[in-house]
C-alpha cells in the first residue's frame, strides 16, 4: 500500500470498528519495568493501533513520567464533569492517549449511584474507536487492585529483576490468588544482571505454582496478553467489562458501609 493511503486506511478501520478495546491491567515493579511498559504502549501506538493508558500511580516515577507526559487533571474530574474529557487527556504520542487515574481508582471503591452512572458514560465514550486499554494498576495498602484494574480481561506483572521487585510482585500474586484471573502473565524488563534476574524470576514462578492456584505464564511482550484479552471482550461496547467494574464498586461500597456501622 502506498504511504499516503496507510493513514487513511487506519482511520477508516477505526471509524468502522465496532469491537470494544482489549483491556489489559499491568502492575510494574521497579524503574526498569515502568520504562518497559511505556515502551510497549508506544510500540503498539506506533504500529497503527489506538491505545489508551490509565495511570493509577500518582507519585513521581509513574508511567506518565516514563512516557515524558504530564497530566493537569485526573480522569475523576472529567467523570464528575468538573473538566471536559479532552482536558483530562494527554497525548503521549501519535495514537497514544494517557489519563491520570489515581483519584478515579480510589473513588471507584466507594462509588455511589451518580458517580457510577457518570463513570459508565465516560467509559463508553472512551471505548469508541480504541483498540487497546492499558491500565497501570497500583495496589493499595491492602494490596487490593481498583475495580477498574480488577475488571480487566488480562493481568500482567512486570518486574525489572531486582530482589525488591520480585518480593513485591510475589506479595501481589499471592493476594490475587482466588481473584478474577486464573492465569497471570509475567514479564522480565530491562534487568541489570540478566542471569540473576532470570534465576529470581524462575524461583518466583516455582514458588507461585506451589503456593497459589494460579497459572503463571512467562511472556516477552504484551502481544499475547492483548490477543487473549481480545478473545475475552464482548461486542460493540464491552458491557461485560463495564458491568464488572460497577459490580466491584458496589460490593466495595457495601463493605465500607458495613464496616462503618
Amino acid at each position: 500500500m502506498k504511504p499516503g493511503f496507510e493513514d487513511q486506511a487506519a482511520g477508516l478501520r477505526r471509524l468502522l470498528r465496532r469491537a470494544p478495546p482489549q483491556v489489559v491491567a499491568v502492575s510494574a515493579f521497579g524503574a526498569g519495568a515502568m520504562h518497559w511498559l511505556a515502551g510497549q504502549a508506544l510500540t503498539r501506538a506506533q504500529g497503527g493501533r489506538q491505545v489508551t493508558v490509565f495511570d493509577e500511580m500518582a507519585s513521581c516515577g509513574n508511567l506518565a513520567d516514563a512516557l515524558g507526559a504530564a497530566a493537569r487533571f485526573d480522569l475523576l474530574q472529567a467523570v464528575e464533569r468538573h473538566v471536559s474529557l479532552e482536558a483530562a487527556r494527554v497525548e503521549a504520542g501519535p495514537g497514544l492517549s494517557l489519563y491520570s487515574s489515581a483519584r478515579l481508582a480510589r473513588a471507584l471503591n466507594g462509588a455511589d449511584r451518580v458517580l457510577s452512572e457518570r463513570f459508565a458514560e465516560t467509559c463508553r465514550a472512551l471505548q469508541r474507536g480504541c483498540d487497546l486499554w492499558l491500565i497501570h494498576a497500583r495496589a493499595d495498602e491492602r494490596r487490593s487492585l481498583s475495580p477498574l484494574a480488577s475488571a480487566a480481561h488480562r493481568m500482567v506483572v512486570v518486574v525489572d529483576g531486582s530482589p525488591r521487585a520480585i518480593t513485591e510482585a510475589y506479595a501481589l500474586i499471592k493476594h490475587l490468588d482466588g481473584g478474577p484471573w486464573p492465569q497471570i502473565d509475567l514479564a522480565l524488563a530491562n534487568p541489570r544482571d540478566q542471569d540473576e534476574a532470570e534465576a529470581l524470576l524462575a524461583n518466583l514462578i516455582l514458588v507461585g505454582h506451589r503456593q497459589t492456584s494460579l497459572a503463571l505464564r512467562r511472556v516477552k511482550g504484551l502481544d499475547a496478553c492483548a490477543a487473549a484479552a481480545a478473545a475475552a471482550s464482548d461486542t460493540t461496547t464491552d458491557g461485560v467489562f463495564l458491568d464488572r467494574v460497577l459490580g466491584l464498586a458496589r460490593r466495595r461500597q457495601r463493605t465500607s458501609m458495613a464496616l462503618a456501622l
